[in-house]
Parts: structure tokens; sequence; C-alpha cells
């Protein structure tokens, strides 16, 4: 019996040609369409063997459940979808830690923050601009590994302030001459709304903008 592939009769072919629609990919009602179209233009003097007959129809039959397992998928992101928007808004008002380095300096300050993988002998808080020039760097109290905060007033080390804007910061710690690594820049601030454009919701929080994916944690005001 020739396959479903090998359909070369001017009706399987028109067939073949007419159900695969625009996109030129075939659904399962295609495949079965073909699978008739085999049946009714096979040679009368050389009929369809009935194991490769059952052993297509199994082809059909998986074909159709992973349709089916595809559509469920689809429900499920478009679920999980409503609930991130959901769990996005229960979010205002709300203190949220972020993994971005980058924030927003208002006219209060800001809340900074560090995590050590391992302890560090010292610390630097560098913090730069949106074209890369370092503004200051501030020397961190707390060298042990874990998290650690602390308010940031926008002055520099020498005094000086620094205007309101966008910044960013990076986090250098040292153990020895030979040791030096990277800590992860850590940003507090409390979330006054939700961005729910794109791909992927943002906070609008008083420290800058975070993707939701960034949000280390969170917690209630109520409890600081």
């Amino acid at each position: 019996m020739t396959s479903i592939s090998d359909v070369t009769t001017t009706a399987g072919t028109t067939i073949a040609s007419s159900t695969a629609g625009a996109s030129g990919v075939m659904g399962k009602d295609d495949f079965l369409k073909l699978l008739v179209a085999q049946l009714q233009h096979q040679d009368p003097l050389n009929p369809a063997d009935p194991t490769e007959f059952t052993a297509q129809l199994s082809q059909f039959s998986s074909l159709e459940q992973l349709f089916a397992v595809n559509d469920n998928l689809e429900k499920m992101v478009a679920e999980n979808g409503g609930m991130e928007r959901f769990s996005a808004l229960s979010l205002i008002d709300r203190e949220v830690v972020s993994t971005s380095n980058s924030f927003l300096l208002g006219e209060n300050g800001v809340e900074l923050g560090y995590r050590l993988d391992r302890p560090a002998n010292s610390v630097n808080l560098i913090i730069q601009d949106q074209l890369g020039r370092t503004l200051a760097t501030l020397p961190a109290t707390e060298t042990e590994a874990g998290d650690h905060f602390f308010s940031w007033d926008g002055t520099d080390e020498a005094g000086n302030i620094i205007p309101p804007g966008e910044y960013t910061m990076i986090v250098s710690a040292q153990r020895s001459n030979d040791d030096v690594f990277a800590g992860t820049a850590l940003i507090k601030g409390i979330v006054t709304g939700v961005d729910l454009n794109g791909a992927e919701n943002k906070l609008i929080t008083d420290a800058g903008v975070f993707q939701m994916s960034d949000i280390l944690s969170v917690r209630s005001q109520d409890n600081e």
C-alpha cells in the first residue's frame, strides 16, 4: 500500500495542496483527508494492506493526540498569563526587592542593596550614569555572605549631591588582591503601578521599573 506521503494520484495531490492551508502546515483534518483519498484511489488489483492501513490509523491517532496536547498547552499559557497579570496588580503598595542593577534616584534617596555569595574583605558600590560614567564609589560596611541593604541619600563619597535620575549600580567585592568578584545588585522599592503592555508585565516603583521575573521578594510595608 502506498504511504500517505507518497500519494501521487491527481485527486490526492489536489487534496494535499488544497488542505495544507495558507501557512503550508498540515493539520489532523488534512491528514485524515489524505488517508481517505488514498483508500478511494487505491488500485483494485492491489488493495490496501490491512497491516499498513492499521499503522497509518495509529499515526493519525497519535497526531490527533499531539494536537490536543498542543491546544491544552496554549490554554495553560493563556491562563498563566491572566494569573500573572492578577498577581502583578496585587503587588501595588507592596515593598519589592529586584535583582535589577538599574534604579531611579529620587529626591528622598533610594534603598540600595547587594548580595554576596561568599565573604569579602571590602565591597564597593559603583554608581554610573546612563553613559557609563562613574559618579560615585560607595564603600559598603557589610561584607559577610548574604543580602545587605542601606539607604542612600544621593551624595557621593565627597558629599557632592547627585541629581535625581536613572542610574546603574555595579557591586565590586574583593577578598584579596587576586580574588575580586562581582556581587548581585539589589534594589528595594514600593510598587505604585503595573505596566501590562509587552511580553512581560512590569512593576512601576518609586525606585524604578522592574520586570516581574527580576523580583526577588515581596512584603507588606507594615512588616518593615
